[in-house]
């Protein structure tokens, strides 16, 4: 079988959101889409808003992770926070990722865009792990581990 999941976020404003990720995390391969008028009618949206600033479907790329968003039509966002933690995992053996995770922790750090909730630091385990909340209220975890060592460990 062949799936895969992605992480669907509805923001207040996802248009605000996308520009919010490739500042603050440096995104990549941000796109969105503004509702038809035809849309907007079926979404509820009065006449006449600005549908250019609405977003029915947008998404962006962070250290390779593909997240999908769009406006929050149907009410307001509420983060399930504590609930649901996105994790970015990174193979520490490959250089160029494990340099990509540590720029990304030190970018963020940096323009003070999140809150950490735990520093990005060595674990007992062996791999480093961070945790932080972004200005949306999504928990992140940010992991680097050999992923050698994670298949030995689930063989086990």
């Amino acid at each position: 079988m062949q799936t895969k999941l992605f992480p669907y976020i509805a923001y207040p404003s996802a248009k605000e959101a996308i520009a919010y990720y490739e500042e603050a995390f440096g995104a990549t391969n941000t796109y969105r889409l503004s509702p038809t008028t035809e849309q907007a009618s079926q979404f509820g949206i009065p006449a006449g808003a600005d549908l250019d600033a609405l977003t029915m479907h947008g998404g962006f790329t962070i250290l390779g992770a593909e997240i999908q968003c769009a406006d929050a039509f149907n009410g307001a966002s509420a983060p399930a926070q504590q609930q649901i933690v996105l994790e970015l995992d990174i193979n520490s053996e490959d250089p160029a990722s494990a340099a990509a995770a540590d720029a990304l922790w030190a970018r963020l750090e940096a323009n003070q865009a999140v809150t950490v909730t735990m520093p990005y630091a060595e674990q007992f385990w062996g791999g480093k792990m961070g945790q932080f909340t972004d200005r949306y209220g999504v928990t992140w975890m940010l992991h680097a581990q050999p992923w050698s060592q994670k298949v030995e460990n689930q063989l086990r």
